[in-house]
């Protein structure tokens, strides 16, 4: 690989997106206005550009020469820099995991930008804050791809607190709204407690092996030794494992730290999609596939993460039978994806979880962008119990979003279908339990997914009143077009061959050293092993779309009658199993209670302390004040008075 075409690919990567970012900041308002969109695409597309650069370099390169750091700058010369540590340096890491992950940011980005620009207008004008919404994108493009490139922990960090920084701004874009406020507090304050978490992940990296940069730690930790060449104590990366994957958890929304993703819808449609898709909630996939040299090390971090990422997986999709909001039903999709993704890692097929990541974008913006373009033509309506039929009204985004449907649920020959069975796969080769559960929740996926592509775009055409739905322009078609063909087509990238995952291997050699037993375990069971569970999650699928089609559509009055037969059972899934509201009376209240307490404290006790303290000089000044009202005649008489004095003790004393 040339170095200096990495260097400027990188820097081109990076800068550009900012640069849009700034330009949009400065002269969205006073010069741009409806055109400031145009720094934000233009900047995001030169990264675009320079990311399929960046992997075309990667994929020529030979087998065992896939991997390269190069030093952007030098920030902070040191002597621990100088003695090759260099972890002050601004470096990034280009290898298979990079090149995939800045191909899929990068170019889902363009394309959620590129459909912004008509979904943030209103009858042709701008709404208000569209320079503002167009700085924020190109920003969130910059801070994902900075935490992707990183090629240390300490620009991870920073890449990941930005990451965090944006999602705030741009889920509370609304800010007007008490409801969005709301949520993008709650998703800054949730996300606050897993980035606890890993900023002492960090901070431990850093005491135990003197430095931060990937190359150095890693080889560090193969070698078994601390920074001092010293034996690494049994209990220390295990520590560091769950902390860093403690930021995982906040940031890829898992339980218990998924709460902020379902409010987060309460931002605009593309910002749904730029989160869920490609953006936010895959750097904690991210972060586990790159450190899994951390996590492999202790076989129980890893059931940890396998565990948490099946019960999240079958959780969300619980949830999802219940919804009416099209944007919360794929919410929790996305979270119950999410979990497939680290029971991908948790089974030690890293190669699976980055190629269900790279599916799972496509298929999710799609939908994400096709819910928004309901929701564009309905007027801000996206509960489906207020509308159906619009199939016939908004064909487009009908076609669609069907296809993203089949992709999530699974259906045969879809993008989906290959990367949830490559995990199914290796789940059951690791644990039968695992395997079941991400078999369930695969036909799960399939059912909730078409109980609202029926009841969204079947049935009798039915809107609210005054409302005029139409179909979006080609702005939004399109990039709904280029993503409808990804979700299409983007499982033959790895199949057959798993292709990907060979790609990947220089950059999971880890995982695949650490599951070698169990994966030829599996192999040795035979064709069912190899395509039995590809027929069976296929059918299973097929079966949940047509049980779909059939309640939802041929016979709609069966599921309320199921809901009566069951009430606390529907109420609980409606409800959430009452998470939110477990985590405000345990939580919540008790810390608001504290904080009326402390300012109770500093109200009445702190502040009268104060005032008792103060009120000597108070009352002198007050008495000093008497004798200095400006008449003269007081001021001679306090003279004759104060002579008076002097005179009386010079005689006496």
């Amino acid at each position: 690989m040339s170095e200096t075409v990495l260097f400027t690919c990188s820097v081109l990567i990076l800068l550009c997106p900012l640069l849009g970012s700034v330009l949009v900041g400065a002269l969205g308002r006073p010069v741009l206005r409806d055109r400031s969109h145009w720094p934000a695409i233009l900047g995001v597309l030169v990264a675009v550009l320079a990311s399929f650069l960046v992997f075309g370099q990667v994929t020529g390169a030979e087998e065992g020469a896939r991997s390269d750091h190069v030093v952007l700058y030098e920030w902070i010369a040191t002597g621990a820099a100088a003695d090759g540590a260099g972890w002050f340096n601004f470096e990034v890491l280009i290898d298979p995991l990079t090149a995939i992950m800045l191909v899929t940011v990068t170019f889902i980005s363009l394309l959620v930008i590129i459909y912004s620009r008509d979904y943030m207008r209103e009858h042709d004008h701008p709404e208000r804050g569209y320079e503002r919404f167009f700085a924020f994108l190109a920003l969130f493009v910059f801070s994902m791809c900075a935490l992707v490139l990183a090629g240390n922990f300490l620009l991870l960090y920073l890449g990941w607190e930005l990451v965090g920084l944006c999602s705030y701004l741009l889920i509370g874009f609304y800010y007007h709204k008490p409801s969005a406020a709301a949520a993008a507090k709650k998703a800054f304050l949730v996300n606050r407690i897993g980035d606890f978490g890993f900023g002492l992940g960090v901070l431990l990296i850093y005491l135990t092996f003197g430095r931060l940069d990937y190359q150095g730690v890693f080889a560090l930790i193969e070698q078994g030794v601390n920074g001092a060449g010293q034996a690494l104590p049994e209990w220390r990366l295990g520590t560091i494992a769950l902390l860093l994957f403690c930021g995982a958890i906040g940031k890829s929304a898992q339980l218990p730290l998924y709460v902020w993703l379902p409010d987060a819808m309460e931002g605009p449609s593309p910002v749904s999609a730029l989160i869920h898709a490609a953006t936010m909630v895959t750097a904690g996939v991210y972060m586990v596939a790159r450190c899994g040299v951390i996590f492999v090390a202790e076989p129980a971090v890893m059931t940890v993460v396998a565990v948490i990422g099946a019960v999240t997986a079958l959780f969300a999709a619980t949830i999802a039978l219940t919804q009416h909001d099209m944007k919360r039903i794929l919410a929790y999709s996305t979270i119950s994806q999410l979990g497939y993704m680290f029971l991908g890692l948790g089974v030690y097929a890293a190669g699976s979880a980055v190629f269900h990541l790279f599916t799972h974008a496509f298929f999710k913006a799609l939908l994400f962008l096709a819910a928004g373009s309901v929701m564009h033509a309905m007027g801000g309506i996206i509960d489906l119990r207020r509308f159906s039929g619009l199939r016939r009204v908004l064909p487009w985004t009908c076609r669609f979003c069907v296809i993203g449907a089949l992709a999530l649920a699974g259906f045969p020959f879809f993008s989906g279908f290959w990367s949830k069975d490559e995990i199914i796969h290796h789940a059951f080769g690791h644990n039968f339990w695992l395997g079941l559960i991400g078999l369930l929740t695969a036909v799960l996926t399939a059912f909730y997914t078409f109980r609202m592509i029926f009841r969204a775009f079947w049935g009798q055409e039915r809107v609210p009143p005054g409302v005029h739905p139409h179909e979006s322009g080609r702005w939004m078609l399109v990039p709904l077009g280029i993503l409808a063909a990804g979700a299409l087509l983007a499982g033959y990238f790895s199949v057959p061959g798993d292709r990907i995952g060979h790609f990947l291997e220089p950059a999971v050699a880890s995982f695949a050293a650490a599951s070698h037993g169990a994966h030829h375990a599996a192999e040795a069971a035979g064709f069912w092993a190899s395509y039995g569970l590809l027929f069976l999650s296929g059918g299973l699928a097929i079966v949940a779309i047509i049980a779909a089609y059939v309640l939802y559509v041929l016979a709609p009055w069966v599921p309320p009658i199921l809901a009566d037969l069951w009430p606390a059972a529907y109420r609980t899934l409606y409800n959430k199993y009452y998470v939110d509201e477990g985590y405000d009376a345990a939580v919540v209240r008790p810390l608001r209670g504290g904080g009326r307490l402390c300012f109770g404290i500093d109200e009445y006790v702190v502040d009268g302390i104060i005032w008792l303290v103060t009120a000597v000089p108070r009352g002198l000044g007050y008495l000093g004040r008497v004798f200095q009202g400006g008449a003269l005649q007081g001021y001679a008489l306090t003279m004759v008075g104060g002579l008076a004095v002097v005179l009386l003790l010079v005689l006496f004393l």
